[in-house]
This record gives structure tokens, sequence and C-alpha cells, in this order.
């Protein structure tokens, strides 16, 4: 009887450790070398309906998320853009949604405080 209540205490204790979220805090730098930026699909109808998502990763050196991060999307002004999560959770994720009833090819660049990211992508509303 006392064995089955310093079990049940035991198991109990660590049900209580294991809950909550999960989260992780990166305070290094942002590497725009290991940062990424990506758009699907790479082409939509120019109606101002279908959208085109802008996705973007910040990560350090060794490849890991930075949080916490406002992310600006550089582009011409003709293209609507929604800021969807324009702060990095977690993960380093940062994204965008953009339309347009221009029928125009785009290029469309990211950055972060004073640092862009070297990749571009092109994407195309037609």
């Amino acid at each position: 009887m006392l064995c089955g209540l310093v079990i049940g205490l035991v198991v109990s204790s660590r049900s209580v450790i294991f809950q909550g979220k999960a989260s992780s805090t990166n305070n290094n730098s942002v590497s725009v070398q290991n940062s990424y930026l990506f758009a699907s699909p790479l082409a939509a109808k120019a109606d101002g309906q279908e959208k085109i998502r802008l996705t973007i990763f910040l990560l350090d050196s060794r490849g890991l998320g930075i949080s916490h991060q406002k992310v600006t999307i550089n582009a011409p002004s003709s293209l609507q853009l929604i800021n969807t999560q324009p702060t990095t959770d977690d993960t380093g994720k940062a994204i965008f949604d953009s339309s347009s009833t221009v029928a125009t090819t785009y290029q469309i660049s990211a950055s972060t405080g004073n640092q862009v990211l070297p990749q571009k992508v092109k994407i195309t509303f037609n």
C-alpha cells in the first residue's frame, strides 16, 4: 500500500513537470547567409484575390531559428502585402501573403533590422 502511494506521488509529480508549452529562446544574432526566403506558389492570377505566400526563416550561424525578430518585405508598392506573421516565431519563421491586380513579375527581398537577406524570389501575377 505504501509502495503504491509512493509510486502514485512520483508519477503525478513527474506529470506536473512536463505540463505546459515547450519554448526555446535563441539570443544569437541573425546570420543572413543561413536565413532564407521562399514563395509558394510562384505564380497566381492578378485578380487581387489569389495569394502567394512569402515565408522567411531567420537563422543563426548554427542554423537555429531566431525568434521575436521583425521582418520587412521589400517590394514595389503595387504588390499588396498582408502581414500574416511579421515577427518570427520560435522556429524563426515569419509569413506574409501577397496579391496584385497588376500583371507583372515582382522581385522580392526581405530584411530584418538593417540586414537584408541576400536571397531574392521572383513571383508572377498574370
